[in-house]
């Protein structure tokens, strides 16, 4: 009898041990994973970089739903971007795709990289396609995709940004995540 109650307040103490620790945890509406293991990335950046943080807070004052997802861009030519955009003035929704092939802490700063273009897109309200997206990085991307020589596109904000999360992810210390499996 009393290993049975040793063994129901174990299994009580741990239910609420864990209950707990989903409380800590911030509920992100509008910034989303699309498996386990990239919504444990984006919480462990939210965690552990401030610049991540505020990435995020300001995605989840906004009128968008932002996937981010394991995939290969342009063939495997580039190790991120945003690839889809669409809705309305009201409400948008947008896809990121990251490669999987580099280190957690390089992930976690890529997908801030890819997070921040996902603000550039919801800062412009009139920004609700691919066409419109193409129109807002001819007048903010630098390089050749700023002259509309190249689809390839790139903002000195989000490289500044992902750069800025590294450093703060480098400071704060490791932390292993199970690496994903992509399929091709």
């Amino acid at each position: 009898m009393a290993r049975t109650s040793i063994g129901v307040v174990l299994a009580l103490l741990t239910a609420c041990t864990a209950g707990l620790a989903a409380q800590d945890e911030r509920l992100l509406t509008r910034v989303r994973g699309a498996d386990e293991t990239m919504r444990s990335l984006i919480r462990d950046g939210d965690a552990r970089s401030d610049t991540f943080r505020a990435i995020v807070d300001e995605l989840q004052r906004s009128n968008a739903v932002v996937m981010v997802q394991f995939g290969l861009c342009a063939k495997g030519l580039v190790r991120s971007c945003v690839s889809h955009v669409e809705g309305n003035e009201s409400q948008r929704h947008i896809r990121i795709l990251v490669n999987t092939r580099t280190t957690n802490e390089r992930l976690i700063a890529t997908i801030a990289h890819e997070l921040h273009h996902a603000l550039e897109i919801v800062r412009e309200p009139q920004v609700t396609s691919g066409e419109l997206v193409m129109a807002l990085y001819r007048r903010i991307a630098k390089g050749a995709c700023g002259k509309g020589l190249d689809e390839r596109c790139e903002t000195e904000a989000a490289l500044v940004a992902e750069a800025t999360v590294l450093e703060e992810l480098n400071r704060s210390g490791t932390r292993r995540i199970a690496s994903p499996k992509l399929e091709h």
